[in-house]
């Protein structure tokens, strides 16, 4: 007889589904109704979960569930898993209420996909998703995965046949140099495990410090967060700046900008503004995106005539002690 072994984070675990599961599997379907419509159906019946969890094993359905109390934050699936010369197998996962949006699935993800890789040998997983839904193409691309193509009318879902995209991750990853924009002197690159311990070096001015915090909160933030993603911004071959972004929860359209730093020795060389003008093409580019926002202290002159240049307006919004300002993307700016 064999076993799975239990995938294990900080967080959450992974365990297979099974009948012992079933009372607290429909309940959280319940509850969740309208966080997964119209994007996925769970099994909401006894008999329809029976069958689900019977099939567990062979697909490796497994449940996601916190460390810290047990609870089932969500499901995560690998199925039609496929050796020899393909190797591939096909992801698949949805969260529960309340646990959405808090990190749980970005970590179990991380899991899923390494028990993909490392136990069962695979070269490369895919997960289809429909292109309105922001929410998890936002997360999928937050763990690495890469859009690869689309598929018309690819599945039959809430009586209809949907067009999905389709994300890939490879066993050997992105690659760590690569660019995901640019412009004119800097690139933004993903915080990677070759790059990371470079861009906890970089620090702000002294003077600076009561407006951004230590990069290495800011990491800690994007790891354990739920929402924030790191981006390292390079010039000449070398890490000179820090910003992360993060998708509002509330407000699938806008995309936030946080943690936004030079470093000291590469101030007043034109890379902020250029590392802007790239961090709102990035955003601009991502699915449903209607605005960027960000926040700053009243204060912070240099911070507040930077983004105004940049076409960012103050909304009348606060954050804490913070002023809101959007940059209203093109495509969505009112006509005069």
């Amino acid at each position: 007889m064999t076993t799975t072994r239990r995938p294990r984070g900080e967080r959450v675990y992974l365990r297979l589904l099974g009948p012992p599961d079933r009372e607290a599997f429909l309940a959280a379907v319940q509850r969740s109704r309208r966080l997964h419509h119209p994007w996925t159906q769970a099994p909401d019946t006894p008999e329809a979960y029976d069958a689900y969890a019977k099939r567990s094993t062979a697909r490796k359905t497994f449940g996601v569930f916190r460390t810290q109390d047990d609870a089932l934050a969500g499901v995560i699936g690998l199925g039609q898993i496929f050796h020899g010369r393909f190797e591939n197998c096909y992801l698949g996962y949805f969260a529960f209420t309340p646990y959405a949006g808090k990190g749980y699935m970005r970590e179990a993800i991380g899991l899923a996909t390494r028990y993909a890789f490392d136990t069962l040998g695979l070269h490369r997983v895919q997960a289809s998703i429909q292109p309105g839904n922001a929410r998890s193409i936002a997360l999928i691309r937050a763990c690495g995965f890469q859009l690869e193509g689309a598929s018309p009318r690819y599945l039959d879902i809430d009586r209809g046949w949907r067009d999905h995209q389709t994300w890939t991750l490879l066993a050997d990853g992105p690659p760590e140099d690569e660019i995901l924009a640019s412009h004119a002197s800097v690139t933004l690159h993903r915080v990677t495990s070759a790059n990371w311990r470079e861009v906890t070096k970089l620090r702000a001015r002294r003077d600076q410090g009561r407006w951004v915090a230590e990069v290495t909160h800011y990491l800690a933030l994007c790891r354990y967060g739920g929402d924030w993603t790191p981006v390292a911004i390079r010039a000449d071959g070398s890490a000179v700046g820090f910003a992360m972004w993060a998708q509002d929860p509330d407000d699938l359209g806008s995309y936030w900008i946080g943690g936004f730093l030079i470093d000291r020795h590469q101030q007043r060389r034109g890379y902020g503004r250029d590392a802007l003008a790239a961090l709102i093409a990035y955003l601009g580019a991502m699915p449903g995106a209607r605005d960027i926002a960000l926040s700053y202290e009243p204060d912070n002159a240099v911070a507040i005539r930077l983004y105004a240049e940049a076409g960012f307006e103050e909304t009348g919004e606060t954050e804490g002690d913070e002023v809101i300002a959007r940059l209203r993307l093109p495509k969505h700016r009112r006509r005069a």
